[in-house]
């Protein structure tokens, strides 16, 4: 009979069920809403009923968007964070119960004793770890605030101080994204996220490049702070990413690549050697001016308009051998900003960019070490807590062994010659108190080159940082930062013996920077400070070199330069859609003595011939004084969440700059201060941008378009000699320059398939007319800048075959730059002239080249102690002989032309890299 009534009661089960048409899945958007209004909205589009009392529900408040959710989700996310449980039944009746442990499955394992006695100490705890055992899908709930510090209805502050979960190093750009309000926040350089709710109950979602995603039910009750952990990503497929995440994208930055170099291990190279440089080559609107080349043009600027900052640290020159590698170990980089566009208002002194580098910190939990070896160098970095959770350390040397190479050549003149680099890093951090830091850095550099015993080079870089930061409370932290920066170069020029001659150079920087963080709301966030810079340059001194030397001995002479700026700028969070930038730095610049200044016969030219006196100013006696403000604006408008557009505009002024007479930045090339006749070169940049997610797909579009101006840039006379003179101004002119262009990039950056494709339509246009003829270039007409490049297209695709193997290829095509050429010879009095093209009307042929690597892990077990991975890299794959620069012989009474390729076939490289723990350990 028992059984009877069970066939029954299960008929009569199914065939309600079977009667209900409603779908059992949730959708919807509910936001601020009680959890009565709640079920009343579920009960009419769903099967199911609920059981409760309104006493028990009171303090729920429901702010969340479901789609297609499961009815145990959508009550897991509403319920849990209240700390009340549910039974679902088989005829869809759902039982609300308060504060009730419901447990209805029990552990598949036995406990022991001792592990019985801290569940009975943590009942909550040990059940929460059990949930997440039995469903993967299980979301953490974290409580911020107290009751007794809760204030109904109004915003409470919370901070979220985001880690890493193995190292527990802090995360830079992790994101925090409330769906429900269409809201968030982006964690800053001490892993801090500061946002505003009001009190209730919250989805949030974590992300961060590198990292698994996290949700997590977030109840808030009153201001506070938690610490939160995030997992490394072991299916991350791209290894070099271009950040565009709608949290990160709102901020109002248009023209800001933020690049994360967790690892560029997939990524092809020349000759096995990283290079973060090559990276930012092919994002849209970067380039240079060809292979080997030492320099980077941003936006149609020259490459002394980019400024070049590693934790704060200032390099003048960012390569190695010419500009073939970074001087930088990419193994140790955390994170890399490009400012193309729009630049906050605390970076200034370039009219173009500002590289932003930040390295490794150092674990403080436990010791790490990597490294690598590549057919030129072999590279290693440690990392180490010195007192774990307080005091780190992070070391990193690498060097090079690559003259072998050069003696394989077949040609005399490379087989002769030889070529070196290393350099180091090293930060030491401290955490003194709670709310106190102190971070030091030192960086050193050095290339040594000597070309067929003839011509020999060393140049360096080295300097140092102090950072102190102390924060204040939640809402206001200063930093108290001291560097110093050194550039020094030296040349023997053995050429001609009876002109051979031997040249030093160096340039000290010395700073001292105070910036204040503030956010007094949820809708300010201030940054303001002041800066001083001072300059001590030594351009040098030409001496004969060699006993068949007369060259005559010349002192190219010393400045010093003070540089100060004060700065204020207010991230404003308008609305949930409208963010607005307001920045303003106002600079100052001194010319400082000791110096002797030429004065000129007035509508001269700047020549020695029309001196007309000299005056000598004693040390630190004042020469010249320029000053002016520079205003930065940007808007960024969210059209929907999953798209946006952004305007902004700045002004940069610069008061630095380089003497070079080669298209690309030469180790001999000398920084040079703007002075009483060269007046500081000023710029203004309007751009606007649109930025499109495409759903889950991990397909995003960006393009932006640019308009820049530029006054008083500095352009050289035909035949400028800077080793010749102390007085520059007599090779030098300076015009004007604009440059305009589009911007586009289309990526993908999830799937077995990633990467993206760019494309670059720009210009850079230059005009010299001065008020006389001989202040003109080109008679006055505009030409095209060295580093013109109309279209540009730059493709990446990494393609993961599994966890163990992948392959990746670049492309690269670009027109080929602006170049003047020979186009006839004429004779006076039987001597032959060349007659030159106007300044720079013919081009090289266009550049492609094509990459391609794959890459071999190691095994994948998770318990070991050492894992490695090999990379096998083709560079220039097509062998293409791409042309780097056009020249003339007079040959047999005919002028020839030939083009000069630096790297004209393909080159294999084969290299192994190497790191403490297992695949994911980082």
């Amino acid at each position: 009979m028992k059984y009877l009534f069970l066939h029954i009661f299960l008929l009569l089960s199914v065939f309600s069920i079977a009667q209900n048409p409603k779908n059992d899945l949730v959708s919807g958007t509910f936001s601020q809403m009680s959890f009565t209004e709640f079920v009343q909205q579920i009960e009419d589009t769903t099967p199911y009923r609920f059981y409760f009392k309104e006493e028990w529900v009171k303090s729920v408040e429901v702010n969340s968007t479901f789609r297609q959710s499961p009815i145990s989700a959508v009550l897991d996310e509403v319920l849990l964070p209240a700390r009340l449980k549910y039974v679902l039944t088989s005829n869809y009746s759902v039982i609300v119960l308060p504060d009730k442990e419901f447990v209805p499955v029990l552990p598949d394992y036995s406990l022991s004793s001792q592990q019985q006695a801290d569940m009975e100490q943590d009942v909550s705890s040990q059940n929460e770890r059990f949930l997440k055992r039995r469903d993967p899908e299980y979301i953490k709930t974290i409580i911020v605030g107290t009751p007794e510090k809760s204030k109904p209805r109004k915003q409470c502050e919370i901070k979220a101080i985001i880690t890493d979960q193995e190292s527990g190093e802090l995360l830079v750009g992790a994101t925090v994204f409330i769906p429900s309000l269409n809201k968030g926040a982006a964690s800053n350089d001490e892993g801090e996220c500061v946002f505003y709710l009001r009190p209730g109950n919250y989805s949030v979602t974590f992300k961060c490049m590198g990292k698994k995603e996290a949700k997590c039910n977030l109840k808030v009750i009153s201001d506070g702070s938690f610490n939160f952990e995030m997992e490394e990503d072991l299916i991350s497929l791209m290894e070099v990413l271009v950040q565009a995440d709608e949290i990160t994208e709102r901020g109002a930055r248009a023209g800001l690549e933020m690049v994360n170099i967790s690892s560029i291990k997939e990524l092809p190279t020349l000759m096995g050697e990283k290079n973060v440089l090559q990276i930012a080559q092919m994002l849209p609107g970067i380039v240079s001016v060809g292979e080997g080349s030492g320099g980077i043009n941003v936006r149609g600027g020259n490459a002394d308009q980019n400024l070049f900052y590693v934790n704060n640290v200032p390099i003048y020159n960012s390569t190695h051998l010419f500009g073939f590698f970074s001087s930088v170990n990419s193994d140790i980089i955390d994170n890399f900003n490009v400012y193309k566009g729009h630049v906050p208002a605390n970076y200034g002194g370039r009219l173009s960019s500002v590289f932003n580098i930040e390295t490794r910190k150092g674990n403080d939990d436990q010791f790490f070490m990597q490294g690598g070896v590549s057919p030129v160098s072999a590279q290693a970095s440690i990392e180490t807590p010195i007192i774990k959770q307080k005091v780190s350390i992070m070391l990193s040397a690498r060097s090079s062994y690559s003259d072998w190479i050069l003696k394989q050549l077949d040609e005399p003149e490379l087989n002769n010659s030889a070529a070196s680099f290393y350099d180091f890093a090293g930060s030491l951090n401290f955490k003194l108190a709670q709310n106190n830091q102190l971070s030091l850095f030192v960086y050193n550099s050095n290339d040594d080159f000597t070309l067929n015993e003839i011509t020999e080079f060393n140049y360096s870089n080295s300097g140092g940082a102090i950072n102190y930061t102390n924060r204040f409370n939640n809402k206001l932290k200063a930093d108290v930062i001291a560097l110093g920066s050194w550039y020094r170069f030296s040349t023997i020029d053995k050429t001609l013996p009876a002109n051979s001659y031997s040249h030093k150079y160096e340039l000290g920087h010395y700073e001292l920077k105070t910036i204040f963080d503030w956010i007094p709301n949820e809708i300010h966030h201030l940054k303001f400070g002041a800066e001083a810079k001072m300059y001590d340059l030594n351009r040098g001194r030409i001496m004969p070199y060699g006993d068949a030397s007369v060259k005559k001995e010349l002192d190219l002479d010393s400045e010093r330069g003070l540089e100060s700026a004060m700065f204020l700028d207010d991230n404003l969070q308008i609305s949930s859609r409208l963010a607005f930038y307001m920045g303003f730095r106002y600079s100052f610049f001194q010319v400082l003595g000791p110096k002797t200044v030429l004065n000129y016969s007035p509508g001269a030219p700047l020549e020695p011939t029309y001196v007309s006196d000299s005056l000598i100013y004693g040390k630190n006696e004042r020469i010249q004084s320029y000053s002016g403000p520079e205003l930065r604006l940007a808007i960024d408008y969210q059209l929907r969440s999953h798209n946006s557009i952004k305007v902004s505009f700045t002004q940069m002024r610069q008061y630095l700059f380089l003497l070079s007479n080669t298209v690309s930045i030469a180790p001999y090339d000398q920084w040079k201060l703007v002075d009483t006749h060269i007046t500081p070169p000023n710029s203004l940049q309007l751009s606007t941008g649109y930025f499109h997610e495409f759903g889950l797909s991990g397909i995003s579009f960006s393009s932006e378009v640019y308009y820049k101006k530029a006054n008083h840039i500095v352009e050289y006379k035909d035949g400028a000699d800077f080793l010749s003179t102390p007085y520059v101004e007599t090779h030098i002119l300076q015009g004007k320059q604009r440059a305009y262009g589009a911007e586009f990039m289309i990526e993908k950056d999830r799937g077995r398939l990633n990467g993206w494709l760019s494309y670059t339509y720009s210009r850079s246009l230059i005009t010299v007319d001065g008020e006389n003829d001989f202040e003109d270039i080109n008679y006055g007409e505009e030409y095209p800048s060295n580093y013109d490049k109309p279209h540009v297209l730059n493709a990446i695709l990494n393609y993961k075959f599994n966890k163990r193997f992948s392959v990746s290829s670049n492309w690269a095509y670009n027109t080929g730059r602006p170049i003047t050429l020979p186009e006839g010879v004429y004779y006076i009095g039987g001597q032959p002239f060349v007659d030159y093209s106007k300044r720079n009307s013919y081009r090289i042929p266009d550049y492609f080249r094509m990459d391609l690597s794959l890459k071999i892990e190691g095994n994948l077990k998770r318990k070991k102690r050492f894992h490695s991975y090999w990379v096998a890299s083709v560079y220039n794959l097509t062998g293409r002989k791409n042309a780097n620069t056009v020249f003339f012989k007079s040959e047999n009474g005919v002028i020839n032309g030939y083009k000069y390729s630096v790297i004209g076939m393909p080159v294999f490289t084969l290299s192994w890299n190497w790191k403490l723990g297992n695949y994911a350990n980082n």
